[in-house]
């Protein structure tokens, strides 16, 4: 899939998608995520509270992200499926208090306040959201 096409679906909102993560027995997990940022072709960034997602990467680095943008058909829906790996993650310094700073500006002082650490993934690969082949 074309990374800077998915960099530009990937970042446009509104836009709704889950973030599923395993922990170390394999047991799936799947949230509601919107503030996922794709800032490079290979890297997705993102802030994360003290939940069931970020206790999983702790131990688990692999990660996917499914987004989409609806439209009149399922076939015509826009979207990808982005499989990644934690690549470093923050709970101090100058990067998690500048997403922390993005997050209250966007989504106000509770959601800000909420923040327990800050998580690099690199794209492992990027598939379509509609995509039949294997």
């Amino acid at each position: 899939m074309d990374r800077k096409k998915l960099m530009e679906q990937f970042n446009k909102q509104p836009r709704l998608g889950t973030l599923a993560t395993a922990d170390d027995k394999g047991k799936v997990d799947n949230a509601v995520f919107s503030a996922l940022q794709m800032v490079d072709e290979n890297t997705v960034m993102m802030a994360i509270g003290d939940n069931r997602s970020y206790a999983n990467l702790k131990i688990n680095p692999q990660a996917a992200y499914i987004f989409f943008e609806p439209a009149e058909s399922p076939y015509d829906w826009r979207g990808a499926r982005v499989y990644m790996r934690v690549a470093d993650s923050a709970e101090a310094g100058p990067v998690f208090d500048q997403m922390v700073a993005m997050v209250r500006q966007m989504a106000g002082d509770q959601a800000a306040d909420n923040v327990k650490a800050t998580i690099t993934f690199s794209i492992e690969e990027a598939r379509p959201l509609i995509d039949m082949s294997k």
